[in-house]
């Protein structure tokens, strides 16, 4: 107790002089050696270091030899040495502080040693490194325990790119590690794996959702099968499969259709009708504008409309949507693209052109100078260059106003079923 302590020691001047003196015993690993320069600001202070060392203290700037003071200490304060007398006057055991930076530099290589040995991959030593390098494990009482779970993971999963079949990551976690949430991508254990995703397939590691999800299905695991979907109206596939039967049943009326991961999974090839052609569209309202339309239409229109199936990208497209879009290219199915005319808008519908092979429609400078007409918002954000059409980026800019496809439903549905038609 600093009651037992001589008022030499606990004089309470002598606060920010023993703070001095703990930070360097604390960095000398509590071995009393070297020395501590004390700023004495105040007479008090002087009187009570002066007190402290035994020797008179004139000077604002004092070298204080810690050895010297902790055989002062120990022959005098009736407490012990430094170590001692500063546990008392500051109320805690001070910390040494080499120790424990070796303690947490063991603590932090730890969970990344077992995770190279665990995974035993030509990648394993560049995704420990990116570890290492985040401190996405460090701190964590659970880290161990998260790089045992990913290396179950990892060595369950194919290399990417190398996936024959899919599953779920809700049915991975339950099956590998008895809990449907643990890949779930908010979790830790879920951005480990990812990271060694990434580090296997030689990419680095990605930034949006979209890249995130292709990275997952490229091991052919995905969020779940049935959340998911691909909006299509008037769809065929050949055969007798299940989802060709739902297919035929819903264009047989008229209705919209989602397909699901679940369906593709299930489906025994994905194979459309001969002759089949596809407009795809960036909004659901145009695919349903067209369903209403073949529906309520005159006869001799619904047939001209029925000769076209649609699939909607919602948006950016899904995984879903990608792999009925990737399907229908490869049996060489034409795909007619149109969007927004706004900088999003391009930009999917240049992602079209690149990974599907679209044909933009009614994506021209001369189609969006007609949709002005109509009224639009002011485009915001970056421009985008179409990569069909330079004239079109240019009557963009200029203008600085968006052409949504809601806006010239109209226009799109006469001219798929006229002379216009795509």
């Amino acid at each position: 107790m600093s009651e037992n302590l001589p008022p030499w020691v606990t004089d309470p001047a002598l606060a920010p002089s023993w703070e001095r003196i703990l930070t360097r015993f604390e960095k000398a690993g509590l071995v009393a050696e070297g020395y501590v320069v004390l700023t004495l600001r105040t007479r008090a202070e002087r009187q009570a270091v002066a007190a402290l060392l035994g020797r008179t203290t004139v000077r604002e700037r004092v070298r204080v030899d810690l050895a010297e003071l902790d055989r002062r200490l120990r022959e005098r304060s009736g407490a012990g040495g430094l170590l001692a007398v500063l546990t008392t006057v500051t109320g805690s055991a001070p910390q040494d502080r080499p120790a424990r930076r070796v303690a947490q530099q063991t603590a932090r290589e730890e969970p990344l040693a077992l995770a190279a040995d665990l995974v035993r991959a030509p990648w394993a030593d560049d995704w420990v490194a990116g570890l290492r390098r985040t401190g996405m494990l460090t701190r964590r009482a659970d880290a161990e325990q998260v790089v045992r779970d990913a290396a179950r993971v990892l060595n369950a999963l194919p290399t990417p790119g190398d996936a024959r079949q899919t599953l779920s990551r809700v049915e991975l976690g339950a099956r590998l590690l008895g809990d449907a949430h643990a890949l779930d991508r908010d979790t830790v254990l879920h951005h480990v794996v990812l990271r060694a995703l990434a580090a296997a397939a030689a990419v680095p590691v990605p930034a949006s959702a979209r890249a995130r999800e292709e990275l997952w299905g490229s091991v052919g695991a995905t969020p779940d099968l049935v959340s998911r979907t691909c909006l299509v109206w008037g769809l065929r596939l050949a055969g007798d499969g299940a989802l060709a039967r739902r297919l035929e049943t819903a264009a047989d009326v008229g209705d919209p259709v989602h397909i699901t991961d679940w369906d593709l999974r299930r489906a025994d090839g994905f194979v459309p009708e001969l002759y089949t052609r596809v407009l795809v569209c960036e909004n659901p309202r145009v695919l349903e504008a067209i369903a209403e339309y073949a529906v309520a239409g005159p006869a001799a229109v619904n047939r001209s409309v029925a000769a076209w199936a649609v699939v909607c990208t919602a948006g950016e497209p899904n995984l879903v949507v990608d792999q009925v879009l990737g399907h229908l290219t490869e049996e060489g199915v034409p795909l007619r693209y149109h969007g927004d005319f706004d900088w999003p808008g391009i930009a999917l519908a240049n992602r079209a052109v690149a990974r599907h092979g679209a044909q933009p429609w009614r994506m021209s400078a001369e189609d969006y100078l007609e949709g002005l007409a109509l009224g639009g918002t002011m485009l915001a954000g970056s421009p985008v260059e179409p990569t069909w059409d330079a004239e079109l980026g240019a009557a963009m800019r200029r203008h600085a106003r968006a052409v949504h496809e809601e806006s010239v439903l109209a226009t799109l549905i006469d001219d798929l079923v006229g002379p216009s038609s795509p």
